[in-house]
């Protein structure tokens, strides 16, 4: 894991680009953040803290702003998350596999499948702030291949 912030790698910026394909709320002023990004990586998974150093604040309400999910080398889905802070601003590239083992081949930005949170789902007697996804490009859910 890093000790300091460093410049993103070529992996990494892959999967922020791609993860800024799909089209939603912030993502424009989310791509002019880019360029000003720096990481320090602080799970073992390969999860990011951000700093943007220069960009438009995203409007995006403060959470989760997309997710893409790919196969691991076992068949184990991973999922990466791009986190918002409340200030509009990438502040976490969260990656994790679903079943909780650890992850074999890195993610890269040609396997990911592109999920967008779906708001408004909130159900009265039900826990709220969990949102649904939707596949990007249409509705429905597919499993990435």
């Amino acid at each position: 894991m890093d000790s300091e912030f460093r410049q993103l790698d070529a992996r990494e910026r892959g999967l922020l680009d791609k993860l800024l394909e799909a089209e939603f709320p912030g993502r424009d002023e989310l791509r002019t953040q880019l360029d000003s990004l720096t990481a320090k990586q602080i799970e073992d998974d390969g999860t990011l803290n951000l700093i943007c150093n220069s960009g438009s604040p995203s409007p995006k309400n403060y959470g989760l702003a997309v997710e893409g999910i790919c196969k691991d080398a076992n068949g184990g889905n991973i999922s990466i998350l791009l986190h918002v802070n409340k200030d509009g601003f990438m502040h976490m590239l969260e990656i994790l596999k679903m079943d909780g083992s650890p992850i074999i081949n890195k993610p890269s930005a040609q396997e990911l499948a592109l999920r967008l949170p779906v708001r408004g789902d909130r159900v009265p007697g039900k826990m709220s702030g969990l949102p649904r996804f939707q596949r990007a490009g249409g509705p429905g859910l597919t499993n990435p291949k």
